[in-house]
This record gives structure tokens, sequence and C-alpha cells, in this order.
């Protein structure tokens, strides 16, 4: 697949390596109660790819999977998960067969500011009232991503 863009990745003890091929379908944040949870933080930054598109490197066999049923869209995630320092690393979804979602904090992405940046923030009726929108994403109060 060359002249395609490749990023890696990494939890956070390295055990778990990661390679994304090609453009991810869409780079969202997440202000869920479920996401928040899972990173301890106010939201998640996400990227979407079709699963053909990650190849795990290393550390496959210490990454667990966690089904996370209590959501209000009634989907079941499955969320991997390093066994060793707990780095949320992708989410499958019951609903979106072939996509998965990789958390962009995971990725090994420069300090350009443009490099890695939100179009869409869902779940915005959770968002933190002291979080403003990201200028210039669209902004969903569920997961109705239309552009």
């Amino acid at each position: 697949m060359s002249g395609h863009p490749t990023i890696s990745g990494s939890c956070l003890c390295q055990q778990v390596r990661y390679e994304l091929t090609g453009d991810p379908q869409v780079k969202l944040l997440c202000h869920c109660d479920n996401c928040r949870k899972v990173t301890g933080s106010s939201f998640m930054a996400n990227s979407v790819y079709q699963e053909d598109q990650l190849r795990i490197i290393s550390g496959e066999d210490i990454l667990k999977i966690y089904k996370d049923s209590n959501n209000s869209s009634g989907n079941v995630l499955s969320r991997a998960f390093c066994s060793n320092c707990s780095s949320p690393i992708y989410i499958t979804s019951s609903l979106h067969k072939g996509m998965l979602t990789v958390t962009s904090g995971t990725m090994d992405l420069g300090p350009s500011k443009s490099e890695w940046a939100p179009q869409f923030e869902v779940f915005c009726k959770s968002r933190r009232e002291w979080i403003p929108p990201v200028e210039g994403t669209t902004t969903c109060n569920e997961l109705e991503l239309s552009k």
C-alpha cells in the first residue's frame, strides 16, 4: 500500500504496537459518559478506520476486550485495551461491522496542531459545560455524523 499515509501507535508501556494505513473515515471527539469513564478525562479523541487498515505489530496476546453494553444506543462496543498498562487502543461496534475506532491519544503524532484535528464532536448533550466546542467541528447531540 505504498503512497498511503501510515501512522504508528502504541499503548503507554509500549508492549502493544500497531500501524494504521490510509486516512481515517472521520476524526472526532466523543463526550459520552462511557468514553469519559474509560479515558478518565472529559472526552475521548477517536479516529474511525476500516478494520483492514489496522495491523497489530506486537502485543496482540495481551490485549483484553471489555464488552460495553451499558450505553444509551443499545450498541455493544468491544473496547480493546492493554492488559498491562490499561491504555485503550481501539473499539469495535456491533452496529458498524468492518469499522473500528482507534483512540487517537495512542497514535505517535508529531507536535503539529493540524496533524490531527477533529471534524465532529458527538454526544454533545453530555459535554461538560466548561468545555467550548472546538472551532471548525460539526457538533452532534448523539452520533449523527452527516456532513
